[in-house]
């Protein structure tokens, strides 16, 4: 897990993070030509400063690696493999970083089918690396560690491979390989540098939780807060990334095209949808994290202690769900005003509460303490956020046509309400066929339960249209 670290790190700073979001307000503007060549300039000439200086350093990082591995630098086992195998996993942010550029540059041309099967791509690759190595051919763990190091890099070249196909078929985009200049890439350029510091606090947050839990005497610190860290991410991938990532486009056309009325109809839509959605799953995670991790990970020698331990830690860190959500879109709102100060100042809030909330709390709590400062660190980056954004104050959250903040925080509780008593009622043994049947049942309930009440308070949706219409015309 430690491995993955660096990769992941570049990744989000490089691909889908600061480079991405400075990309698509530019591009978007450029798109306004009427000529080919010059819609496509930008893309090509950020995409080959991106394979020539990733190119380099991962080649370095590379030989390092094996140069380090093979002269003992790491007197700790756990450390010596975890550099071996960064060595190989890090020509990984090659292929995820172009991909990255490229699936902003179909979403700007609203293609967004690329993007969705990304992240796809990377998770089917590993569970099928670890189903055939681990549980097929029961190879040990410094081997199955190979294999799924080897399946990442293997899936960042399909990851890339996908949309630079689609681009081609679909926009008869030409590649070729150019380090010339334009107004266009320094704009780029002037974004990114200002933007590329607050996502490396960002991710320097991920990295200082790791390295502190990786001191503890506790071995499997690290395994739970990336267990924890890994489950809160399909939300936020699935809602809030991804509808961040529909809109920042639309977002950057509307400030573009200066049609504030269509910024804020986007802005208070998007924020809306966020909520109404990363609260529940917040709950959904809370009142039955244990089971899921009880389904996914309880396997050979991860149980009974690791897998209270795992549910303990995500119990804390589920309420940050909400608060990494709508930071993460109220970012892509800046972004699209061309404003990466404010979220570079709210990524340093981040990282000093983290810092010294981790390192106050671990002393008396553990890795529990680093959890609670995970959470507090998001929290306190979500409040510097909303201060600094014009369009949010008290008024637009209880707005019945903008946050609709009321509606969902009843319908929420409702919904805890509700879940908690199935559980209870819902016990069905400890195989994992009963663990499967009493979660789909739960989740269900709660679903079907937290939607029917969102319709009876006629709670509006992207268009304004209430949740009720929209089940009534179906």
């Amino acid at each position: 897990m430690l491995a993955f670290t660096l990769p992941n790190l570049f990744r989000r700073m490089l691909g889908e993070g600061t480079l991405s979001s400075a990309f698509i307000p530019v591009f978007s503007n450029s798109q306004k030509s009427n000529d080919s060549i010059t819609q496509w300039a930008l893309l090509n000439q950020v995409l080959s400063r991106l394979f020539l200086f990733l190119g380099i350093l991962s080649i370095m990082v590379g030989i390092f690696s094996l140069f380090a591995y093979q002269n003992n630098f790491f007197e700790r086992p756990k450390w010596h493999v975890a550099n071996f195998f960064n060595g190989i996993t890090f020509f990984y942010v090659i292929f995820i970083c172009a991909s990255a550029i490229l699936v902003g540059a179909l979403n700007v041309k609203k293609s967004f089918w690329a993007g969705a099967l990304s992240p796809v791509i990377l998770n089917c690759s590993m569970i099928i690396t670890l189903f055939v190595a681990g549980f097929l051919y029961n190879l040990n763990f410094k081997t199955c560690a190979l294999f799924l190091s080897v399946s990442v890099v293997v899936a960042g070249i399909l990851q890339f491979l996908l949309p630079w196909y689609e681009l081609k078929r679909r926009f008869h985009w030409k590649w070729r390989f150019t380090l010339g200049n334009s107004k266009e890439l320094s704009e780029v350029g002037s974004l990114f540098w200002v933007g590329v510091f607050g996502a490396a606090i960002a991710q320097l947050n991920i990295l200082v939780s790791r390295l502190l839990a990786f001191q503890l005497e506790d071995q499997g610190s690290v395994s739970y807060l990336y267990i924890s860290a890994r489950l809160i991410e399909l939300p936020l991938g699935i809602f809030a990334i991804a509808l961040s990532t529909i809109l920042f486009p639309r977002l950057s056309k509307s400030i573009g095209d200066r049609n504030m009325k269509e910024y804020k109809s986007s802005f208070y839509s998007g924020l809306r949808i966020i909520l109404m959605l990363s609260i529940p799953s917040s709950i959904g995670l809370f009142l039955v994290g244990d089971l899921v991790i009880k389904l996914l990970f309880e396997w050979k020698e991860f149980g009974g202690e690791n897998v209270y331990m795992a549910g303990h830690i995500l119990g804390v860190v589920a309420w940050s769900v909400p608060f990494y959500a709508l930071s993460t879109f109220i970012v892509k709102s800046f972004h699209s005003q061309k404003n990466m100060t404010i979220p570079l100042k709210a990524a340093l809030v981040s990282f000093i509460i983290n810092l010294l909330a981790s390192i106050l709390l671990m002393q008396h709590f553990g890795v529990v303490g680093l959890a609670w400062a995970n959470l507090l660190a998001a929290f306190f980056q979500l409040f510097y956020l909303c201060l600094k954004n014009n369009e949010l104050s008290v008024y637009s959250f209880l707005s019945n046509t903008q946050l609709c903040g009321l509606k969902i925080l009843f319908a929420s509780l409702s919904m805890y309400s509700i879940v908690a008593w199935s559980k209870s009622l819902t016990q069905l043994g400890e195989s994992k066929l009963h663990i499967f049947g009493q979660l789909t049942s739960i989740v269900l309930i709660g679903v079907i339960s937290y939607l029917l009440i969102l319709s009876l308070l006629k709670f509006p949706l992207m268009d304004g249209k209430p949740l009720l219409f929209r089940i009534n015309r179906k």
